[in-house]
């Protein structure tokens, strides 16, 4: 059964990261918009690794994906220790966010680094998060969640230089 969005969530994937790249002290009904986009980075991932062009490559992209949706974990977790309400991250079929056709990501050097960007400023908006929610538990699942943002960036860098080499 499909997850249903929060109330007034925004319906497609892109909306949704542009809501969730705008907030700054997340709300419960956030923090679920985000479980479910860090849930759907399982399949984004895979569907990159799907159309590398090496084993190497294919590799690092599926190590991010399985690393999202462990973030999805964690900000379940979080809403539990800051609401009391389950939240678990949903199985691809069932995440909302994922019910149109995906985004087909092309697995360039060039793409693969503007991607990177993105996960770099996954850790200052956990940090951002962190600093601002209230709850030492919740700030803790953030920072752990921002640190491998990071490591998803480089990764990201390291596939690039494969393709390039």
């Amino acid at each position: 059964m499909t997850t249903t969005l929060p109330a007034g969530a925004p319906t497609d994937l892109g909306a949704a990261f542009a809501h969730i790249n705008g907030v700054t002290a997340p709300t419960v009904d956030d923090l679920k918009i985000m479980v479910l986009l860090e849930a759907a980075g399982l399949e984004l991932y895979r569907g990159m690794a799907s159309g590398a062009s090496s084993p190497e490559v294919a590799a690092l992209l599926e190590h991010n994906g399985r690393e999202e949706l462990a973030h999805a974990h964690r900000v379940a977790k979080a809403i539990m220790v800051i609401s009391g309400e389950s939240f678990p991250p949903p199985a691809s079929v069932d995440n909302p966010y994922l019910g149109a056709a995906l985004p087909q990501t092309p697995v360039t050097a060039e793409a693969l680094r503007s991607l990177a960007q993105g996960e770099f400023a996954g850790e200052q908006l956990y940090e951002r998060w962190a600093a601002n929610v209230g709850n030492p538990d919740a700030a803790q699942q953030f920072r752990q969640n921002g640190r491998e943002e990071t490591e998803h960036g480089q990764r990201l860098i390291q596939a690039a230089e494969l393709i390039e080499a």
